[in-house]
């Protein structure tokens, strides 16, 4: 019987990938807790959009937008930011689980990175961006994956 268990846990040892056991935390951290705080806007500290008061301000925060979408670029696509020694580890399932929950955080960031972008350009005035155009998609800005509704 002990020979039976102890080939069953060899089979098992063999059938995980190569080092998965030492990355285990890392594995679970992308397939289950990835959270976007390598991408999100507010790792670069541009401030709250609505305190940008003065032209110089808005193009301030504007500036420190750009340094967060090019991050964000940088980070497509999605799964590419997760360490190789990490990827090579996953089985096809958790590298699946893995992309549909960066999909769904990459989407979320960059809908709030939107929103708030749309408020500093809506503050510099209505020559620049509309009510109505404020939920379009704006060039060199991520892009937003639902509309936003426009709301009177």
């Amino acid at each position: 019987m002990r020979a039976l268990i102890a080939t069953g846990l060899i089979l098992a040892a063999s059938a995980a990938p190569a080092g998965a056991g030492d990355l285990r935390g890392e594995i679970d951290y992308y397939t289950h807790h990835y959270a976007g705080a390598d991408i999100a806007l507010s790792r670069f500290h541009c401030g709250a959009p609505d305190a940008m008061l003065t032209p110089s301000e808005r193009s301030a925060w504007l500036a420190c937008y750009q340094r967060f979408a090019l991050n964000y670029k940088a980070a497509l696509p999605v799964g590419r930011t997760i360490p190789s020694d990490v990827a090579d580890a996953m089985s096809d399932a958790e590298l699946a689980a893995a992309q549909q929950l960066m999909n769904q955080v990459f989407a979320q960031v960059a809908q709030e990175a939107r929103q708030q972008a749309d408020l500093v350009l809506l503050a510099q005035g209505g020559e620049l961006l509309s009510a109505r155009s404020a939920s379009g998609l704006l060039p060199g800005l991520p892009m937003q994956i639902h509309p936003l509704p426009d709301l009177p």
